[in-house]
């Protein structure tokens, strides 16, 4: 008897796309429609307008809030500029020494004694945007100041997502089994795209909005977290759009779930390159570094813009096979892939009470059974 699984689209591999570059703030486009662009060109220039940002220095120097003040190494209503030294209290005997730094250009501004904590305003600052991708220029947009380049890129399609479309250099993080809380997450990681293994915690994502993260790359989330950042709901209307100050794509799905082999192998290729992350639509697109691919840029027409991309249509139902590539959804083995050896020819009662046919699966580290019910036909690369 035919057995019929859910073939998802996971990863299109070197396909072109619209890739979107924004200004940080006001500023001026400097390329024109038609233009061809490398990674390091520079296709506009703007002004990002000043915030501020509050250090807990207390916290940081591990001392009373009352005491603060006796360390600082700047007064108050002066400059400073990113990566000088803003408090420092020497160590002791055995030891414990602790400075900090300044995170960004800024006027120290106002200090409270009962809290330890500093205001610091940031200073307006010019800020270059490159182009990150070779390709050509589409349309630009002046008043949003928004560029749309066509590129070559390999896009991936998570389970997933919360925030708008935003990019950065890819880090990665850990291994694809890690389980990652804000211990992992630094100043360091400002404007970057995190690679996070098998679940990030709520603390995490947290850390990664206070020190500038771009956006965060997941197998697995706790559903609870997913839900505060999705407004409370656990699936999302597809023309609502939701932020929360960083983008997120899931792509395995809700607890602890290592991230496929299919996905995490390929974005290692890409670790400290430039990628793009858009969490309402599920989607990463990581972008040729190779010139050659403007060939293919040149030569292709794409369909006009539309809104978002219909998953529907790319994703449909195939016959299961041996021989064919899966991915389990369902709660035992969840994530794991491999080939399909074999398909029963008769139904198995399963602990639920429900019937349904079994397929041996050899994946990786060992042999395992599992209903078909519980199998997605994946293209694995």
């Amino acid at each position: 008897m035919k057995q019929f699984v859910p073939q998802r689209v996971r990863v299109e591999k070197d396909v072109i796309v619209r890739i979107a570059r924004v200004l940080s703030g006001k500023g001026t486009i400097s390329v024109s429609v038609n233009q061809e662009v490398k990674p390091s060109d520079i296709i506009g220039t703007s002004n990002i307008s000043s915030g501020f940002r509050i250090l807990n220095l207390a916290t940081l120097l591990g001392v009373n809030p009352k005491d603060v003040g006796k360390y600082l190494k700047r007064d108050l209503g002066q400059r400073i500029y990113k990566g000088e030294l803003l408090a420092y209290k020497p160590g002791g005997i055995f030891g414990g020494k602790k400075a900090v730094i300044a995170p960004t250009d800024g006027l120290l501004d106002f200090l409270n004694p009962q809290s330890g904590e500093m205001k610091m305003t940031v200073l307006p600052k010019k800020s270059d945007l490159p182009a990150g991708v070779f390709g050509i220029i589409e349309s630009i947009d002046q008043e949003k100041g928004k560029v749309t380049i066509i590129a070559q890129a390999s896009r991936i399609y998570g389970m997933f997502g919360s925030g708008k479309l935003r990019d950065g250099i890819l880090e990665v993080l850990g291994k694809r089994e890690s389980l990652v809380d804000n211990s992992f997450i630094s100043p360091k990681s400002e404007g970057h795209i995190l690679l996070s293994g098998s679940l990030i915690y709520k603390n995490a994502i947290s850390e990664s909005i206070s020190c500038g993260v771009n956006g965060i790359i997941t197998g697995g989330i706790n559903a609870k977290d997913y839900r505060a950042m999705a407004g409370g709901r656990l699936s999302f209307p597809k023309k609502l759009e939701n932020d929360i100050g960083i983008s997120v794509v899931v792509t395995e799905g809700f607890g602890s779930i290592p991230m496929g082999l299919d996905i995490d192998d390929f974005l290692l290729q890409y670790n400290n390159r430039f990628v793009s992350i858009d969490g309402n639509n599920r989607i990463i697109d990581l972008p040729s570094y190779e010139e050659s691919s403007m060939a293919r840029v040149r030569s292709t027409k794409l369909p006009p813009i539309q809104d978002g991309v219909d998953l529907e249509q790319i994703n449909k139902i195939t016959e299961l096979q041996p021989g064919a590539y899966v991915r389990v959804v369902g709660n035992s083995y969840a994530g794991e892939q491999g080939k399909v050896l074999a398909i029963d020819e008769s139904l198995t009662l399963l602990p639920s009470g429900l019937s349904s046919m079994l397929s041996t699966i050899e994946t990786k580290r060992r042999k395992i059974k599992v209903p078909v019910v519980n199998l997605e036909a994946i293209e694995y690369i």
